[in-house]
């Protein structure tokens, strides 16, 4: 199983330590997608993040996911520096093939490797791969800007990047549970969706704040805007799903809301903005850091639904 820490520890080990460099204009915080770091006029975005629930083409997901998180704070991914660590008695095959996950990946993004790590060990029973990526901008956006008044966009669908690892990793399982094949094949083409940096990139002059939600899915990424913000979101319409990610949700009793969720991107602008391909699922106003949702407020959200359809599925074999 993998969770996030709680927020508590979060702050006692990492948000409310003083950084000294005056550069350093934002370091670790609750809900922001990456640091970054004032160098003469412009700004350095830096992001690390870990690939640890997919097995098939990790080192392309690994390039995408980090890329995501450069791209919501207004720059374009250039630099990759990735940790790759294999188990004991990983074939050869195994690693050539994670390695030219990356290179595809850093490749249709224009990105270029400029050192990293790679080893072998034997605590491990399947790949790791942690990325560091950075990129350069004059206007760095920040989750925390959501204001009062702003409109709350959803740009394409929820739990696509779990959709996708649940459809290349479990097939034959998905398949035993009634799901269609060619439902599982749709799924599998969901890959090249995952990216959102196209999306961010082409908005980032409209919005007050943008956000890329992961893990805890779509809900969990309003939740860390709202928080970060301190605002209180309404999230008054049902956001968008798509019917082959309903499909394989219904079939191994999970909630798409809180599937982890790359590919959907998030932001706030004014209420008399308007994004291309963008449906307006909520409102931002002032009040308690909140998020609510149906009525309720909605908490954080500890474990994924793809962990749990993982352990699930593990267990039953």
């Amino acid at each position: 199983m993998m969770s996030k820490l709680s927020r508590k520890l979060m702050d006692d080990l990492i948000f409310q330590k003083e950084i000294s460099d005056e550069d350093v204009v934002l370091g670790p915080s609750y809900g922001e997608d990456a640091a970054v770091v004032k160098i003469d006029e412009q700004y350095l975005i830096a992001h690390s993040d870990p690939i640890s629930g997919a097995v098939e083409n990790i080192g392309w997901l690994a390039v995408n996911i980090a890329a995501n998180d450069i791209a919501v704070c207004g720059a374009a991914p250039r630099w990759m520096l990735p940790t790759v660590q294999v188990p004991t008695g990983y074939s050869e095959e195994s690693i050539i093939e994670i390695f030219t996950d990356l290179y595809e990946g850093t490749s249709e993004l224009q990105i270029d490797i400029i050192g990293g790590h790679s080893e072998i060990v034997d605590s491990i029973d399947q790949p790791l791969v942690n990325t560091t990526m950075m990129g350069i901008t004059e206007n760095p956006i920040y989750t925390k800007d959501a204001g009062p008044g702003d409109k709350i966009v959803q740009i394409k669908k929820a739990g696509i990047e779990g959709t996708w690892i649940l459809s290349m990793d479990y097939r034959e399982e998905l398949i035993e549970r009634g799901v269609d094949a060619r439902i599982i094949e749709k799924a599998v083409s969901l890959k090249k969706d995952i990216s959102v940096v196209e999306n961010a990139l082409s908005v980032k002059d409209k919005v007050n704040s943008m956000h890329d939600p992961t893990e805890g899915g779509i809900l969990q990424g309003l939740y860390e805007m709202a928080q970060a913000s301190n605002k209180r979101f309404i999230l008054d319409t049902e956001p968008k799903v798509g019917e082959t990610t309903l499909r394989i949700c219904d079939a191994l009793n999970i909630d798409p809301l809180r599937l982890i969720s790359s590919g959907c991107l998030l932001v706030t602008v004014p209420e008399n903005a308007y994004i291309e391909k963008g449906k307006v699922i909520g409102r931002v106003e002032e009040g308690e850091a909140s998020l609510m949702y149906s009525g309720k407020e909605i908490e954080s959200i500890h474990e994924d639904e793809l962990f749990k359809a993982i352990r699930n599925l593990d267990d039953a074999n």
